[in-house]
């Protein structure tokens, strides 16, 4: 495979790098707030029968279960994890790479 000229890279790094960086950023910063907000839900969720159900009436192909969110909030948790562990690194340059700030 013959190597990418110049100009190819940086159209990738103008059209993929930046862009999905600012994507990653504003993820990692709204799960951050989700997270936060997510103490009395987590408390509602963890009952030994909570009450809620997802009432959605636009038919969803999926109503949430208790079950559901609970599990939603343990990929958020990961996913925080691992942008502020291991990877924390990795995820500077991320950041260095978003031309909006934020």
């Amino acid at each position: 495979m013959a190597n990418a000229t110049d100009a190819q890279v940086q159209n990738y790094a103008d059209q993929r790098v930046r862009p999905r960086s600012e994507e990653i950023r504003n993820l990692y910063n709204s799960m951050k707030d989700d997270k936060a907000l997510l103490d009395n839900i987590y408390t509602a969720l963890t009952q030994p029968t909570p009450t809620w159900s997802d009432m959605r009436t636009d038919n969803p192909p999926h109503l949430l279960s208790p079950a559901d969110v609970l599990a939603w909030n343990a990929f958020v948790t990961a996913f925080i994890s691992l942008v502020e562990g291991s990877e924390a690194g990795d995820f500077a340059t991320v950041r260095k790479a978003c031309v909006k700030s934020a």
